[in-house]
């Protein structure tokens, strides 16, 4: 079944048929789903052919006809640890988790120190709200184990694949590094940062985001870093001079070596581009709500449908990232 938007109507249906899905919309659209198959995440922002910020429809990521088995389980701080323990030999996992809850933070923090956290691709996105109401209304999950909406657990959806499958996943970053701007590093991990290194000299992350990057930018951006030869971003969510801190919608780690994004990406041809290109199954496709403004994507067409959210997962939390599951036939 496509991946794209369906009346709650027709997703009650194929809840009852037993279908096994990712279910994303608004709070009104998933509030009363009956139990099964299915785990859910709050957000509004999805491409369904063009770019739309919707909140009477769900958006569907079926995955029935790959599926062998699969099971769902919901998680909290205390054991969100397990989530690659309990998975199938052969499968996946797809989560989903409210933003600034505790399991959220847990699991940003920690996510690859997990056991077995590289066995099986872990991927999904971190649920939302409308954006203007960041901050008034708490996104929420909800899965077929009961149907409720809560603001403080993550869900998951593991799917055995069959012997002649295989997944993977897969991230593009489509920014990259200003090689022009300052050399950041932090001395730990987290998501609020002050004390650095700013090119080798001691330095303060907040003090550097007020008085260097705003007056040349005119505001804030992303910073970034390689792991790995990997692109990763990390968004700034707020930037407090008087404590002389700044905190990030994603954790920043020590010792990595963090830049200023390079401006100036045409998003929209950027993701047409790569995604039309691709020749593999992508079972589900996850991206960042900053990509979805940044590109300008509400009302024009993108390649891919996809859901958009305030963060992606793949093994770890992601900013500004497209993450996407793919399914390989494996050579028998």
């Amino acid at each position: 079944m496509e991946s794209k938007l369906y009346t709650k109507e027709e997703v009650i249906d194929f809840i009852n048929a037993g279908r096994i899905m990712l279910l994303s919309g608004s709070e009104k659209a998933l509030t009363g789903l009956p139990k099964g198959n299915w785990i859910a995440g709050t957000t509004l922002y999805v491409v369904d052919y063009e770019g739309k910020c919707e909140e009477e429809k769900i958006f569907v990521d079926d995955f029935t006809l790959i599926a062998k088995n699969c099971k769902v389980a919901v998680y909290d701080k205390n054991n969100i640890k397990d989530i690659a323990i309990n998975g199938f030999d052969n499968g996946f996992a797809v989560i989903t988790l409210p933003i600034d809850s505790e399991v959220y933070y847990e699991f940003s923090i920690n996510a690859l120190s997990f056991d077995s956290m590289f066995k099986n691709p872990v991927v999904g996105y971190v649920a939302a709200t409308k954006f203007e109401d960041y901050g008034k209304k708490s996104p929420k999950t909800s899965s077929g184990l009961d149907g409720n909406l809560t603001s403080d657990l993550a869900v998951v959806l593991y799917v055995e694949l069959p012997d002649y499958l295989t997944a993977r996943a897969e991230i593009e970053n489509f920014d990259t590094i200003d090689e022009n701007t300052s050399e950041i590093v932090f001395p730990k991990d987290g998501f609020t940062q002050s004390e650095c290194t700013i090119d080798g000299k001691p330095g303060n992350i907040a003090d550097y985001f007020e008085n260097v990057v705003k007056p040349k930018l005119g505001g804030y951006t992303q910073m970034i870093t390689s792991q790995n030869g990997a692109l990763i971003n990390r968004d700034v969510k707020i930037v407090d001079p008087q404590k002389g801190e700044v905190t990030f919608f994603s954790p920043t780690y020590a010792g990595d070596k963090y830049h200023l994004v390079k401006n100036g990406a045409d998003y929209l041809k950027m993701f047409n581009d790569k995604l039309g290109s691709k020749r593999s199954d992508i079972a589900t496709c996850f991206s960042c709500v900053s990509y979805f403004f940044g590109g300008n994507f509400d009302g024009r067409h993108v390649v891919k449908n996809g859901v958009y959210a305030f963060g992606e997962i793949a093994y770890q939390l992601l900013n500004k990232t497209i993450v996407t599951l793919e399914i390989d036939r494996v050579a028998m």
